[in-house]
């Protein structure tokens, strides 16, 4: 985990089983959080990725999907960054 002043407090409900089992494998249970929460992010981008090539028209023009590319992979690096704070 990152030390960084942009973190912040947050207080969760998690199942007792899964908690116990996450506190039998590691000390820090807001770095297994932060993780779990990147783990996470990562995969609704995935997912994000995947349904726009599985949406995206056969029809659809070259210039079109560039466009088209440039607005999600700008959306998603703005995400990125506002996350990071950067």
């Amino acid at each position: 985990m990152i030390n960084n002043s942009q973190e912040q407090r947050i207080s969760i409900t998690v199942d007792a089983r899964l908690l116990e089992e996450v506190d039998q494998m590691t000390k820090n249970r807001s770095a297994a959080v932060e993780q779990g929460l990147r783990l996470w992010r990562k995969q609704q981008i995935e997912e994000q990725l995947r349904n726009f090539y599985q949406n995206r028209s056969q029809a659809t023009s070259e210039f079109e999907f560039e466009q088209e590319w440039a607005q999600f992979s700008q959306s998603q690096m703005e995400e990125i960054l506002e996350e990071e704070g950067l």
